[in-house]
């Protein structure tokens, strides 16, 4: 099997998507597989959106979930640099090339005359495709004159481009459904489509691996290629990811939930659209939050400081979204990697659910990937996390955690390290993520000042004697050695010596130390609360709800 290159080639322009995630994934797990290399690549020349916080995230989301290159940024290669923002002189050389050989040019027009051909075009019911235009002297010295900078164009093409595409077959497009693309903007930065050639090419990337929506792009790129005499590499254009609902897993969703919970808040409120209590709230401009509510931005930001004061549980689409979450990245690869491929079912695998990373490298297949959207399953994924949950080792499981508690809040940071060992212990076989293992656990670090929910409350503490039963386990539990040996032989001590059930006497205490009717083993429970805060606990309780019956 010939080793691969890959790489994944991310613009810097907002958190790592999951469907990012998946194609770097892919593109890590090929060259595994070929015994090849895999480079990470920040494709930053859209100096108006890409950022150096984003490139930073990208990177840590990709050490988060494990998908560690040999090529990229930290790392270096003998092909870098791996930042694109560093690689304009080789760029300027390339489109100097194609200048110099007659497969470019300077277009001078503005935005606004593009505008006017493209409705020109309109007007003629035909779709705009850019052509050379000609220019006088009078007409490049008037420009001139301006001060306006021209743009570099590449001639199309002038015979069909056919792109054999691993996934999908052969897609051809035929000259008069290619224009004369920009390989250099106005500004002096190279479009993606120019660098992103170049880059490959430089770098000996092999397969290139990228959405669907970008296989247009790709016979631009092979009409580039072909202007330089080089060959593009084999490529595969990945299906989208559709949200549980259907349609495109989309950032826009996370705008799209926070609205319509601003909108729920606003008619409790009675304040219309008068939208000004957001601004109140969440500190942004009025003019921003009216556009995000005009549907006119979508603000991730916005939106999550939305959420926060509405109470809204935004979806999960970003890698940093999963990992605030409490998902653990071994689970989040597994399910990736099942996110639209299978192992062949003549290896007997085909519907294996479980795949440590060092198995799936020695498993996948690039040509197995579907060619069909994949839907994204919750469910699904908390399942396997909780399987990750339950397997992986308590280290591990510490170092994940730690984690996780570096880009959020969550009770567990006040657990020390032999409270986690208990609650590790108690809630790994019943907790999906860290935070339903912290929400379950919560009553460990703050003291009930509620008990609940009604008909428990009822059955088990305020009728048939309850409160006069935790009175006597009170009274016994201060004599009782604090071990779940002395506990659990207390509370059968008091069941036998009043002809009770054991659940008679442990259903109350157990409301009235963790506020609800579901806990651990509840002589674990009282050890890990020690035996001072189980007293108070009680004493709490029955001082609320006030002489027995």
């Amino acid at each position: 099997m010939t080793p691969a290159r890959t790489r994944f080639a991310p613009s810097p322009t907002g958190s790592l998507h999951v469907g990012g995630a998946r194609t770097a994934l892919y593109c890590l797990l090929w060259a595994r597989r070929t015994g090849g290399q895999f480079i990470l690549r920040i494709e930053d020349t859209d100096r108006a959106r890409s950022t150096d916080e984003a490139a930073a995230g990208i990177v840590r989301d990709m050490k988060w979930l494990g998908l560690q290159w040999d090529e990229g940024p930290e790392v270096g290669g003998a092909s870098g640099p791996y930042y694109q923002s560093a690689k304009l002189d080789r760029y300027n050389a390339v489109i100097g090339q194609l200048l110099e050989s007659g497969h470019a040019y300077e277009a001078w027009e503005t935005s606004a005359e593009l505008d006017a051909l493209r409705k020109a075009a309109e007007a003629k019911k035909e779709a705009f495709k850019y052509r050379r235009r000609p220019y006088t002297e009078d007409d490049l010295a008037a420009f001139r004159e301006e001060g306006r900078t021209p743009v570099v164009r590449l001639l199309a093409p002038t015979e069909a481009v056919t792109v054999d595409d691993i996934l999908l077959g052969s897609v051809t497009l035929e000259p008069d459904q290619l224009d004369d693309i920009v390989i250099r903007k106005a500004d002096g930065y190279p479009t993606y489509h120019l660098a992103v050639v170049v880059d490959d090419h430089d770098m000996g990337v092999t397969l290139v691996l990228r959405g669907q929506e970008h296989l247009m792009n790709t016979h631009k790129h092979k009409g580039i290629a072909a202007a330089l005499g080089w060959e593009l590499p084999q490529c595969g254009h990945l299906p989208l990811i559709h949200s549980p609902s259907g349609g495109k897993m989309s950032k826009r969703d996370k705008a799209k939930t926070a609205r319509a919970s601003a909108r729920d808040e606003a008619k409790a409120r009675g304040t219309g659209r008068d939208w000004s209590w957001i601004t109140e709230a969440t500190g942004f401009p009025p003019d921003e939050v009216e556009l995000f509510m005009k549907k006119k931005r979508d603000g991730v930001a916005l939106a999550e400081s939305i959420a926060k004061v509405t109470g809204a549980d935004l979806p999960l689409i970003d890698l940093l979204d999963f990992r605030r979450a409490g998902y653990l990245p071994e689970a989040m690869v597994n399910y990736l990697a099942l996110l639209g491929w299978r192992a062949a079912d003549e290896t007997g695998e085909g519907d294996r659910e479980i795949w440590p990373f060092e198995e799936l490298c020695a498993a996948f297949e690039v040509t197995r990937i579907k060619s069909t959207p994949a839907r994204f399953d919750p469910q699904k994924l908390a399942w396997m996390n909780g399987e990750y949950m339950k397997s992986l080792p308590d280290a591990v499981l510490r170092q994940r955690l730690a984690e996780h508690l570096e880009v959020t809040d969550s009770v567990l940071s006040r657990a020390d390290d032999a409270m986690l060992s208990a609650l590790f212990a108690m809630y790994r076989q019943r907790a999906t993520t860290f935070v339903d293992l912290a929400s379950q656990a919560a009553f460990f670090f703050d003291r009930p000042t509620s008990w609940g929910p009604p008909k428990a409350l009822k059955k088990h503490l305020l009728k048939g004697g309850g409160l006069e039963r935790l009175a006597l386990t009170r009274a016994a539990l201060a004599d009782t050695e604090f071990t779940p040996q002395g506990i659990s032989s207390c509370l059968d001590g008091l069941a036998e010596a009043h002809e009770q059930r054991v659940g008679r006497f442990a259903q109350p205490l157990r409301i009235a130390v963790s506020g609800g009717p579901v806990s651990p083993g509840i002589d674990d429970t009282l050890c890990l609360l020690g035996k001072d805060e189980t007293l108070a606990r009680i004493d709490a309780c029955l001082a609320h709800f006030g002489p027995t019956e």
